[in-house]
């Protein structure tokens, strides 16, 4: 691959990902309604009863009770952390669906990119070492004299030049 190959493919990349978090970024902007902010809420709260159910999706009678004291806090003008914050102190930890961004639970939602993005540069680091033309690619003259005679003996096979008749 040439310098300027790799120019292209690098910068395709790069305007892909900008382009990609412009839109995650910029795209669905706006005010949020009381509606959507509950749905949201329902959505990012665990059923305490339920293993891997949101609120929004239990039928639970316990998720009714929260999906009702949510709907009243928004009602209330709560804030999404006041809400949290209740509702942790009413049934524990458990009702969190994400874990929390500190301590070792951090640890699971960064070591996947750190992995990620340190094997793509092990493989750039290997590449680039070998030239993009892979080990063993230099041949011999012995190697060049084999290729010879296969031809040879290719070409007078396929002639019908056969002494074993």
């Amino acid at each position: 691959m040439t310098p300027k190959n790799r120019f292209v493919g690098w910068t395709v990349i790069l305007v892909a990902v900008v382009a990609l978090l412009s839109v995650a970024t910029f795209v669905g902007g706006g005010t949020e309604t009381d509606g959507e902010r509950i749905q949201r809420l329902n959505d990012s709260f665990a059923c305490p009863q339920c293993r891997g159910e949101s609120v929004a999706e239990s039928n639970a009678a316990v998720s009714a009770v929260i999906r009702d004291l949510i709907a009243q806090q928004v009602a209330a003008d709560a804030s999404d952390e006041e809400i949290r914050d209740n509702l942790i102190e009413s049934y524990g930890a458990r009702v969190l669906l994400n874990p929390p961004a500190g301590g070792l639970a951090s640890l699971l939602w960064v070591l996947p990119v750190v992995l990620v993005v340190g094997g793509a540069a092990a493989m750039a680091a290997l590449v680039k070492r070998d030239g993009g033309d892979g080990p063993g690619l230099e041949l011999s003259e012995a190697d060049r004299d084999l290729v010879r005679q296969a031809r040879v003996t290719a070409t007078n096979g396929s002639n019908g030049s056969n002494d074993d008749s």
